[in-house]
């Protein structure tokens, strides 16, 4: 498949329209100080490495990856703290949209 603008923006778009689904369901939890909201950050846990899983295969050994990325979700899978957990994955997500952002200007609008 010849990658595009178009092309990389349908694969990747499904995965953070879910996010921003699960991210309101983890804020909304947190407001209601609703017990453990552990259950919706291991949901969005899912869904970043199903996002990162995509572009692994999109762009193979030059995928986007945001810095530290690795210890970072190892903070999300056994940290105690799940507010500090959600706040991870929030800023995982929004630094690899910048990043996939930033390798699509190398690639053709169609």
């Amino acid at each position: 498949m010849m990658l595009s603008r178009k092309s990389i923006d349908q694969a990747v778009s499904p995965f953070y329209e879910d996010w921003a689904n699960v991210g309101h369901e983890i804020q909304s939890c947190f407001q209601r100080q609703a017990g453990d909201c552990r259950e919706l950050i291991e949901h969005g846990y899912q869904i970043y490495e199903a996002l990162r899983t995509t572009l692994d295969e999109m762009f193979g050994n030059t995928a986007p990856s945001p810095l530290n990325e690795n210890e970072r979700l190892e903070f999300v899978r056994n940290s105690k703290s799940a507010h500090a957990a959600s706040r991870q994955l929030e800023q995982l997500f929004g630094e690899l949209k910048k990043k996939i952002a930033r390798i699509k200007i190398g690639y053709p609008a169609e």
